[in-house]
């Protein structure tokens, strides 16, 4: 399959994935991918933003600091799939940027 640039935006609230690049006042990671490769990057995203921010889940973290920590290990789980998943896709800026920036560890 081929292979086409994509821009990912990890800030609120646009997250996602676009064809074009936006303004330069935002964020984005330029990628490679399949249509494949972008839906599990979608896949991915989606994930990190359907946490439990309900109102109850809320409520249940502040009074139980178990589960507080058991959500925050599960957020930086999901978030380092993800840009380990940006990075694999990433151009070579991109690439350079994680590096430079901590955001990917082998």
């Amino acid at each position: 399959m081929e292979r086409r640039t994509y821009y990912v935006e990890l800030e609120q609230p646009m997250i996602g994935i676009s064809d074009v690049k936006t303004s330069e006042n935002t964020i984005q990671y330029e990628i490679q991918a399949t249509p494949n490769e972008r839906h599990e990057l979608e896949k991915l995203i989606n994930e990190v933003q359907n946490e439990d921010i309900s109102g109850a889940g809320i409520l249940e973290r502040v009074h139980d600091e178990t589960k507080a920590e058991e959500a925050k290990n599960e957020m930086k789980t999901e978030m380092k799939k993800l840009y380990q998943k940006i990075y694999e896709l990433g151009s070579p800026e991109t690439q350079d940027f994680f590096k430079q920036y901590g955001l990917y560890k082998k």
